[in-house]
């Protein structure tokens, strides 16, 4: 007989076999957690600089805005062509592709005076030809030269980032069974997370401590990320096999077939979602034009892209702007303001993990409910941001905090866990890369009118509307409340 303290171990291990994990599921999840967390080292990293990019460039806040909305824009449609080529020659080549690409743009950022130079009568021809394209979104502005150069290398670092999300699901979705889903996927969503609020932060102290020299906060984090994807490039592997899936389970906690699931089904007063069939180990490749097609007239992932969409202007609205509306609200350095900022994501990390959990576990792997709750809160709590950021560090922190936990709650759920439900047979990647690429239309749109609205208002307006963004993303993704997700066979 067990002894008592081992009994409720063992009766959990009972109701729930297909939640285990083999060693082998638990050591790509590291290797997944490591390598998507180490892409936001090159993209977050301009937050904390930004103003001091402004100062060095004299950029006004509407230039600063398209250059940081143009990595947005380069983002969105690299979703669109990374999450079909992962389906197409698989995820592994792209993630590094994309890893390595943007450690190039980076550093190319951080020479982006002398590149300058060095372009001589090539630059103003440059800048026309982008002021041009700004013109269709904006026609009263036209970017200085050197704001129009860091247009194209950010918007160029948007592309190669990209090549990050796409891929990630993909292997995820070998790797791990739809019982299993929520909780991984939120674990992977702590890797940005933390990922986000280390680079804040190192950025911000990056900048100090190189005498408010802001290419210290690309040149370092450029480094970092090349030995990521030496790492990835080593122990990443794009799909299972049976033995990694099995090994060292007992008989009782492998996957369960279909047969298992269809008499689940019939349990009366069963509340628990039926244990789901196991990754393929072998996951085909399927034509452009059918992932494409598959992918277009899917209303549930539209639904998902759309309220992405909203959620992006609010993230992006923090992650980029908040740390130097606090430097100048607070009166403080580049790093004292980085450092409050980071609680946002930082607080995200638990979000994620949370409502991965509680959709799987009370909600019966319903994500919308968790989802349009969070988004309503973000709204809520945006307005309340607005009143309480004059108040101090301590309140200011607590808010960004309890924005954060809400906001990421919803993202992970959003892009990763409700794209895989949702998605039809053989696309979820290429699911994954639209839902992504939708939201980062929205962030690209928050970063131009959040520009506007600093150099023609202030940032009371700015708030204001990123609130209203969450409120009316929370709404939509209310009409999907009772769904649930596809079966594993639906095509």
């Amino acid at each position: 007989m067990l002894p008592a303290r081992l009994i409720p171990a063992e009766r959990a291990l009972r109701l729930s076999p297909a939640l285990r994990l083999s060693p082998a599921q638990w050591r790509m999840l590291f290797v997944v957690w490591v390598t998507y967390g180490a892409f936001y080292l090159c993209r977050v990293n301009i937050g904390p600089a930004r103003t001091e990019i402004e100062a060095t460039f004299a950029l006004d806040p509407l230039e600063m805005g398209f250059v940081l909305g143009a990595l947005k824009v380069g983002y969105a449609l690299g979703q669109l062509v990374n999450g079909q080529l992962a389906e197409r020659f698989g995820p592994k080549r792209i993630l590094l592709t994309g890893m390595l690409g943007s450690v190039v743009a980076c550093l190319l950022v951080a020479g982006a005076g002398p590149l300058a130079a060095s372009l001589g009568p090539a630059l103003p021809v440059l800048a026309r030809g982008v002021s041009a394209l700004v013109h269709l979104v904006s026609p009263a502005t036209t970017l200085s030269p050197i704001a129009a150069l860091l247009l194209v290398l950010w918007f160029l670092n948007g592309c190669f980032q990209a090549g990050g999300w796409p891929p990630t699901v993909k292997i995820m979705a070998s790797w791990f069974t739809p019982a299993q889903r929520g909780r991984m996927m939120g674990i992977v969503g702590t890797s940005y997370q933390l990922g986000s609020a280390l680079t804040i932060v190192a950025s911000g102290a990056l900048v100090t401590a190189f005498g408010r020299d802001f290419r210290a906060a690309f040149v370092i984090p450029a480094l970092l990320l090349t030995f990521a994807a030496i790492h990835a490039a080593v122990r990443l592997r794009e799909a299972p096999t049976a033995a990694d899936l099995h090994a060292d389970l007992p008989a009782d906690a492998h996957a369960p077939t279909r047969t298992d699931a269809r008499a689940s089904l019939s349990d009366e007063g069963s509340s628990a979602p039926p244990p789901a069939a196991a990754p393929s180990p072998s996951p085909s490749r399927p034509p452009l034009g059918e992932t494409l097609w598959i992918t277009f007239t899917n209303g549930r992932i539209w639904i998902l892209a759309l309220a992405l969409f909203g959620l992006d202007i609010v993230r992006y609205g923090f992650l980029d702007w908040a740390p130097g509306h606090l430097k100048t609200l607070h009166g403080s350095g580049v790093f004292l303001a980085a450092l409050k900022v980071a609680v946002f994501p930082l607080a995200g990390a638990a979000g994620a993990l949370a409502s991965g959990w509680i959709t799987d576990r009370y909600f019966q792997a319903r994500r919308a409910p968790a989802i349009a709750f969070a988004l309503l809160m973000v709204g809520l709590l945006t307005l309340a941001y607005d009143r309480i950021a004059p108040l101090g560090a301590a309140p200011t922190m607590a808010c960004l905090g309890a924005i954060g936990f809400f906001l990421y709650a919803a993202q992970i759920l959003l892009v990763g866990t409700a794209a895989q439900d949702f998605a039809k047979k053989r696309a979820t990647a290429a699911a994954a890369g639209f839902v992504d690429f939708m939201g980062y239309m929205g962030a690209f749109g928050g970063d131009v009118v959040t520009g506007w609205l600093l150099k023609h208002h202030d940032f009371h307006a700015a708030i204001h509307f990123w609130a209203a963004a969450a409120i009316a993303a929370g709404l939509l993704a209310a009409t999907l409340w009772k769904a649930t997700p596809r079966a594993a066979d639906e095509g």
